[in-house]
């Protein structure tokens, strides 16, 4: 797994159908990630990282250890590919890129895969497992514990329904600005919903913290929240409001209706993955997709001057869409 939490999940879907086929999966890679997926289909067990950044060798002592058949290397970094070959398995699946392609046993180039980024994962995988076929897209579901957690966090709305403005993302050019996220809520508050705030300490605090002091019934939990506890409070949230961004790909997962704002990244590569999921841009706009970390436009466009009806009309729809009812596996108890 990748540092990339919106990657993790979109690889945590892309192998469902090798766990369908009957192979045990385990989620490896830095343990603030892997932690999301302990106790939670498709994977047997997670194994985190003990390092920061581990080096090929603790690797390859961890892949001995727990007896690993083989390695799918979905992120582009070759180190876990290399530590495979080093362990001796069998099967190692990964990009191919210069010489490393010669790492792994099963490759694919990473431009010749096309459409979205999932679905270039699932392209890899094809590779090593020619029969991998469609097996249906679980709704993701947190461990119980997780669950609780969030539950005893959402007490003080009282069992009121609520969404949620998930308000990080990895750069600022792809954050929508506070004035958008307070015009949001106010239409989340006209449609009866309460405001729940999520994200990560540091920056999305200070932004949750300004959020607050204008719509004063918003419940703020930035900072406060692992992503297992997090995947808690989307998974019972009726909308989950976001950036191209980890909560909005997660909520997506858990089968919650999510409208993600879209500037400088494609859509087509990279929306969340879920029954419902609306994107929000202005198409007006020539710059759109100039996947730029910094905006060199005034007010940056794309994303804070994103036309607040345009919004709350999503938003509007997605309430009306709601959660699917149809049973779906989850969890292992």
């Amino acid at each position: 797994m990748p540092r990339f939490i919106g990657d993790a999940v979109m690889i945590s879907q892309a192998v469902v159908p090798v766990r369908a086929l009957g192979y045990d999966l385990v989620a490896w890679g830095p343990g603030k990630v892997v932690e999301l997926f302990e106790g939670a289909e498709p994977f047997a067990a997670i194994a985190p990282d003990q390092e920061r950044k581990p080096g090929v060798f603790s690797m390859r002592s961890l892949l001995s250890r727990h007896r690993a058949g083989g390695v799918l290397n979905l992120p582009r970094s070759q180190r876990a590919t290399l530590a495979g070959v080093i362990s001796g398995l069998d099967l190692r699946v990964g990009w191919a890129t210069g010489l490393a392609s010669l790492l792994p046993t099963h490759r694919l180039e990473y431009q010749k895969a096309i459409g979205h980024q999932r679905d270039r994962y699932r392209a890899l995988l094809q590779k090593a497992f020619p029969n991998l076929g469609d097996a249906p897209d679980l709704v993701f579901r947190p461990r119980l514990e997780s669950t609780q957690t969030a539950k005893a966090l959402l007490e003080p709305l009282g069992g009121a329904p609520y969404a949620v403005l998930a308000l990080g993302a990895m750069s600022w050019s792809k954050r929508l600005g506070d004035e958008r996220f307070v015009d949001a809520a106010l239409c989340l508050e006209r449609a009866g919903c309460r405001v729940v705030l999520l994200g990560a300490p540091g920056e999305d605090q200070r932004h949750g913290a300004m959020i607050k002091q204008r719509v004063t019934g918003a419940l703020d939990l930035t900072g406060q929240t692992p992503l297992s506890v997090a995947a808690g409070v989307l998974s019972s949230a009726r909308l989950v409001l976001g950036n191209d961004s980890a909560l909005a790909h997660l909520a997506a997962a858990c089968g919650i209706p999510v409208v993600v704002a879209f500037g400088p990244t494609d859509p087509s590569m990279t929306s969340p993955r879920g029954p419902w999921v609306r994107v929000v841009r202005d198409e007006s706009l020539s710059c759109l997709v100039c996947q730029r970390g910094a905006c060199p436009v005034e007010g940056h466009p794309c994303m804070k001057l994103l036309d607040p009806k345009l919004i709350c009309q999503a938003i509007e729809e997605g309430l009306v869409a709601g959660v699917p009812t149809t049973p779906v596996p989850g969890s292992r108890p």
